[in-house]
């Protein structure tokens, strides 16, 4: 699990740039408009608490409660923002892909070990992932009452 950690130090590290790169993305994206008219400095914010909270989501024993908890405010924020219930959930999605492709451009994972390593830290983030899907599918199911 070393370079999953390794995967989440550049990404704490690098947040507020990331997160940048993301907003950029998700306001120009042809399947994210509803992102369009909102503020990038408001989604910047999302993405820095996403991107700063991913050690929580995947590290401790009770990550499930808290992965919980975080995927329903984040699914109540995007509701509460107009964000149709697609949306919100590519939106995460992008912020998945724009964390790799900043490691990748860094070039952080270099040997066959490291690379074994990262696909096992990847692997635990698309579990996560699972998750959050279902959470926010859920919050906007229930919503829809």
């Amino acid at each position: 699990m070393v370079d999953s950690i390794k995967l989440l130090d550049v990404t704490e590290q690098n947040a507020e740039e990331i997160a940048e790169h993301w907003a950029k993305e998700v306001q120009k994206n042809k399947r994210t408009t509803h992102y369009q008219n909102l503020k990038k400095e408001k989604l910047i914010v999302y993405a820095v608490d996403f991107y700063r909270n991913l050690r929580k989501l995947l590290v401790p024993v009770d990550r499930l409660e808290f992965t919980q908890e975080y995927f329903r405010k984040y699914a109540r924020k995007c509701h509460k923002m107009g964000i149709p219930l697609q949306e919100s959930i590519y939106g995460l999605v992008l912020m998945r892909r724009h964390m790799w492709l900043y490691a990748d451009f860094q070039a952080i994972f270099i040997d066959i070990l490291e690379h074994n390593q990262a696909i096992e830290g990847i692997m635990r983030i698309m579990l996560m992932m699972d998750y959050a899907v279902y959470e926010i599918t859920q919050y906007y199911y229930e919503s829809a009452k």
